[in-house]
């Protein structure tokens, strides 16, 4: 895995088999933890990833390379865009509208460094 988000679903399905219940404890809303699972969001603070990294009982090589990964980061390819599995050229106004809110970022890349 070498991209940041699939490393961070990994190791979030590893104890956690829902999302929602992970959000809870960390204090995030669940809707930006699946953005940043999709690679969407760009990776949270760090502070936010070590508190993760301890609920899920993260070994260290593990905290390591999901750290060496938030400073490679780089935007899914359907960041900022209305692409979505279920869009096809019949889609309403209002689809396209949500699909595009889904796959916008809720902050800038302002952790880990610019681009």
């Amino acid at each position: 895995m070498n991209k940041f988000h699939t490393y961070l679903l990994h190791l979030r399905k590893k104890r956690f088999r829902d999302a929602a219940k992970l959000c809870k404890i960390l204090g995030v809303d669940k809707n930006m933890w699946r953005k940043i699972e999709r690679g969407i969001n760009p990776p949270p603070r760090k502070s936010l990833l070590k508190k993760f990294c301890n609920i899920a009982h993260t070994f260290g090589y593990e905290e390591t390379q999901l750290y060496e990964l938030a400073r490679r980061w780089e935007p899914h390819q359907d960041t900022n865009t209305v692409n979505h599995l279920l869009m096809h050229k019949n889609s309403t106004a209002e689809w396209r509208q949500a699909m595009l809110e889904q796959n916008t970022p809720d902050y800038e890349h302002k952790y880990w460094g610019k681009h």
